[in-house]
């Protein structure tokens, strides 16, 4: 089955839009020679916000909300107006050498190439709404009269590769409600209140655990967690080592606690269960 064929299989067999659904937007696509999620979003099957989740949980690249962080001056001075504009991305933040970039096509190896040279640093594609990266752009430079389309932008994505995976021991299984927040001046959320998290498994030396959440925070982020039900005024120190999308559109982010009460981590060691 050829890949376009086979990605849109999974539109149906995952439940993104209904069999009568497809079959209208296919045949429609059919008659107008446009691009199948397109057509789906112009016949109000899918926001383009769904479209992009899709692409992001197939190819395994995150999906970034750029109104939920708050983007960095210094950063968005490393690339011309013009290239973001012609280009359709914007730079997250920075952390050492790697730039994290919001795209509307993060599978384009050639930008990514281009915009490497441009920086002398490595890009970390990300996917990001077309839509919201040209708000945001013309918020920051002003608005642009250049037309805008939508269907030149999309493209089927190819799976890469994720972030390494890390552990620190064996984990155990646990169900915990938690929150955090970012303690980390080079990232920075719209908003400063604590973001839910629920904690999914912890390391059997009780030095690192897994939790997931709605928004994508990159490795070597400095956090505070909180653990309402069991210190609910105590503060935990963590860094986050890795931060990968999961189907369903949430990210699981494995931490290691650098800084956490022996009382309140067994109280959650308590709570935990082997894995079967």
């Amino acid at each position: 089955m050829p890949m376009e064929e086979k990605l849109e299989s999974r539109l149906v067999k995952e439940s993104w839009v209904n069999p009568a659904n497809f079959l209208k937007a296919k045949d429609e696509q059919i008659k107008s020679g446009k691009s199948l999620y397109a057509t789906l979003i112009r016949m109000g099957y899918l926001s383009e916000e769904r479209v992009y989740e899709f692409f992001s949980q197939q190819a395994l690249i995150p999906f970034v909300k750029i109104a939920n962080y708050k983007l960095d001056p210094a950063v968005i001075k490393v690339f011309p107006e013009r290239s973001y504009r012609e280009n359709l991305f914007l730079p997250l933040l920075k952390i050492d050498d790697i730039i994290y970039v919001c795209m509307a096509n993060p599978v384009d190896a050639n930008l990514v190439s281009i915009l490497e040279a441009q920086s002398s640093a490595q890009v970390f594609p990300m996917f990001s709404c077309p839509s919201e990266i040209q708000k945001a752009i013309d918020t920051i430079f002003g608005p642009d009269d250049r037309f805008f389309d939508l269907e030149d932008l999309i493209t089927y994505p190819q799976t890469i590769g994720v972030m390494p995976f890390w552990r620190e021991s064996d984990r155990l299984s646990v169900k915990l409600e938690a929150e955090f927040k970012l303690v980390d001046e080079r990232l920075k959320l719209v908003s400063s209140s604590y973001v839910p998290a629920t904690v999914c498994d912890i390391s059997s030396s009780g030095k690192a655990l897994g939790f997931k959440t709605i928004v994508f925070i990159p490795p070597s982020m400095k956090i505070m967690v909180r653990f309402p039900s069991k210190a609910p005024d105590y503060e935990a120190k963590a860094e986050v080592m890795r931060c990968n999308l999961e189907k369903g559109g949430k990210y699981l982010v494995g931490v290691k606690l650098t800084e956490i009460r022996e009382d309140v981590t067994a109280a959650i060691l308590k709570d935990s269960v082997k894995p079967l």
